[in-house]
């Protein structure tokens, strides 16, 4: 009951369990998903499906709690842009996998804290100085390793590559919009608001390529588990937004990959390299630092 009241009365602690518990969940998706593909489905599905709902979730949460949703102009103008920059984000990801390897698409798309942590400093909503700039870059050194992306050496291929910059920068752009939305309004009404238009906007990816489920059983329950794992992820990324704001939730989002890599052994059977669980210190550890050098600054 204690810690109860603590996380009620404390929004950082609160924000900071928030995101921990969507890294784990999230770091679900990955694996469920190739097992998914392994059996069959494609990309489109997968993206189409779970686009639509994790919008219609959030907006039948939204309705039964009673929270309105699209008040104003303005609700529906930014819930446009976030939206587009949402199907832009996911889009961007599966295109970049039809020319370059994962683990690559996923370094280059993680990229956004760092573009981010510059746009806000550019706009004067937050302070650049070593801890924040060396806990993104060390977190993102950790990932290289995490994801075996030095031994690996992917090739390269600039459309793919210029596929996930565009999905780096779609996710900074809505990032920004949702914490700037989420400061003065429900989370979740948020959150319905934009994945509504993002299911509209990935559904035209459809024309690209015609959706596909998997040709057995054990494929859809994967497909099925990749969806649970994104739409609760997504009910718990809005609120780690609002109680921790874009920058904060985004870096502390580095601990994702880490659960995708769990989870890989745990559903796929994968091993783990020795230089992978340096790479899952040298994460921990950069984001544990910043914490405790962010609360003994008082900021």
């Amino acid at each position: 009951m204690k810690s109860l009241a603590f996380l009620r009365n404390n929004p950082q602690g609160t924000g900071l369990v928030v995101a921990f518990f969507a890294c784990i969940v999230y770091g679900v998706y990955p694996a469920a998903s190739r097992a998914f593909y392994a059996d069959g489905g494609n990309a489109v599905g997968m993206a189409v499906t779970s686009a639509c709902l994790r919008g219609l979730c959030l907006a039948a949460w939204c309705l039964f709690r009673h929270i309105p949703m699209f008040r104003t102009a303005e609700d529906r103008k930014q819930a446009l842009i976030g939206g587009f920059f949402q199907a832009c984000s996911n889009l961007g990801i599966f295109f970049a996998l039809l020319y370059i390897p994962g683990p690559l698409v996923i370094i280059i798309v993680f990229t956004h804290t760092l573009m981010l942590l510059f746009f806000m400093a550019w706009r004067g909503e937050i302070k650049l100085d070593v801890l924040n700039i060396s806990s993104t870059v060390i977190a993102l050194v950790g990932l290289t390793l995490v994801l075996d992306l030095w031994r690996t050496q992917p090739k390269g291929n600039w459309i793919g590559i210029g596929f996930a910059l565009i999905s780096a920068f779609a996710t900074v752009s809505r990032l920004y919009v949702y914490g700037k939305q989420t400061q003065t309004r429900n989370a979740l009404a948020v959150g319905a608001e934009n994945f509504l238009f993002a299911a509209g906007f990935v559904a035209l990816s459809a024309f690209f390529e015609p959706p596909a489920l998997a040709t057995t059983v054990t494929g859809n329950i994967h497909l099925a588990l990749s969806c649970l794992s994104l739409v609760a992820g997504t009910f718990l990324m809005f609120i780690g937004i609002a109680k921790l704001g874009a920058f904060q939730y985004s870096l502390m989002c580095k601990m994702e990959p880490i659960f995708t890599s769990i989870f890989s052994v745990l559903l796929l059977g994968e091993v783990l390299s020795a230089h992978q669980y340096v790479g899952i210190a040298l994460v921990l550890g950069s984001l544990a630092a910043y914490q405790i050098c962010r609360k003994e600054a008082g900021g």
